[in-house]
C-alpha cells in the first residue's frame, strides 16, 4: 500500500508540473498565433505596396523609352534637315548682314535693288533650315528634361521597392520564426498530453490496486485480529483450568494438613475471589 500511495503521489506531482508547463506551451503558443498573424498581415501590405511601385516604375520607364525612341526621331529629323543645308549657317549670317546692310544704306538701281532682295530672301530661306533645328534642339532638350524627371523619379521608386522588400523580408522572417517556434511548442505540447494521458491511466490503475489492497489490508487485519482474540480466549481458558486444578489440589492439601506452594496458595485464593 505504501510503494503504491507512494507511486500516487509521484504520479499526481509530474500531473501538475505537465499541466503547468501545458498552460505555459498555450499561452505562448496564443502569443505566437498574434505575431504570426500581424507579420502576414504586415508582409501581405508591404507585398501590395511593392506590387504597385513596381507598376510604377515598369510606366516611368515605359515613358522614359517612348521619350528615348522621340528624341531618336528628332535627332534624325534634325540631321535631315542639317543635310538639306548646303553652306555653314555663320557664313549665311555673314552674308545676310552684308547684303542687308549694303541694302539699307547704299543706293542702288532698280536691278540692283531687285537682286538684293532676292539674294536676302534666298539667304533667309536657307537659314530657315537652321530655325527648324533650333525648334527641333529646343524640344529635345524638352524631352531630355522629362527624361530626367522621369529617371529620378523611376530611381526614387525603385529605392522605394528595395526598402519594402527588405521590410517585406523582416516579416517574413518574423512569421518563419513564429511558425518554428509554434510548431516546436505544439510537438512539445502532443507529447505532453501523450504523458499526461498515460500518467492519469496509471493513477486510476493504482487508484484501484490501492483500494483492493486496502480491503486486503482490512480483511487480513479482521482476521488477525480474531484470531487474535481466539487465542487470547484460549490461554485465558487453560488459564481458568489450571487454577481450578491448583485450587483444588490445594485444598486436598489443607484436607490432609499438606504445606501448599506458592501457586497453588495464589489459585486457592483467585478461586475464593472469584
Amino acid at each position: 500500500m505504501r510503494s503504491i500511495q507512494n507511486q500516487l503521489d509521484d504520479n499526481y506531482d509530474r500531473l501538475n508540473r505537465l499541466r503547468l508547463r501545458k498552460n505555459e506551451i498555450l499561452t505562448k503558443l496564443g502569443e505566437l498565433q498574434t505575431i504570426t498573424q500581424n507579420a502576414k498581415s504586415a508582409r501581405d501590405e508591404k507585398n501590395k505596396l511593392i506590387a504597385e511601385k513596381k507598376a510604377a516604375r515598369d510606366q516611368l520607364h515605359k515613358e522614359k523609352a517612348e521619350i528615348t525612341a522621340n528624341i531618336k526621331e528628332l535627332v534624325a529629323k534634325k540631321r535631315a534637315i542639317i543635310a538639306n543645308a548646303k553652306e555653314p549657317e555663320d557664313i549665311l549670317v555673314s552674308q545676310l548682314k552684308e547684303i542687308t546692310w549694303r541694302y539699307q544704306t547704299t543706293t542702288l538701281s532698280m536691278d540692283e535693288d531687285r537682286k538684293a532682295v532676292q539674294e536676302i530672301a534666298e539667304l533667309e530661306k536657307k537659314l530657315l533650315y537652321f530655325k527648324k533645328t533650333k525648334d527641333v534642339d529646343q524640344e529635345i532638350r524638352k524631352l531630355r528634361s522629362r527624361f530626367n524627371e522621369l529617371k529620378s523619379k523611376a530611381n526614387a521608386t525603385h529605392n522605394e521597392v528595395l526598402m519594402l522588400a527588405e521590410e517585406s523580408k523582416r516579416h517574413h522572417e518574423t512569421l518563419i520564426r513564429a511558425h518554428n517556434e509554434g510548431a516546436a511548442l505544439a510537438r512539445e505540447l502532443d507529447g505532453i498530453r501523450a504523458e499526461m494521458s498515460a500518467l492519469w491511466d496509471d493513477i486510476q490503475r493504482s487508484k484501484i490496486q490501492l483500494s483492493e489492497s486496502r480491503a486486503h489490508f482490512d480483511e487480513a487485519k479482521t482476521i488477525a485480529m480474531q484470531q487474535k482474540a481466539e487465542r487470547l480466549a484460549e490461554q485465558a481458558k487453560l488459564l481458568m483450568t489450571r487454577r481450578t486444578e491448583l485450587a483444588e489440589r490445594a485444598t486436598e492439601k489443607l484436607k490432609k494438613g499438606e504445606r501448599l506452594t506458592f501457586e497453588e496458595y495464589g489459585a486457592l485464593l483467585e478461586e475464593k475471589a472469584a
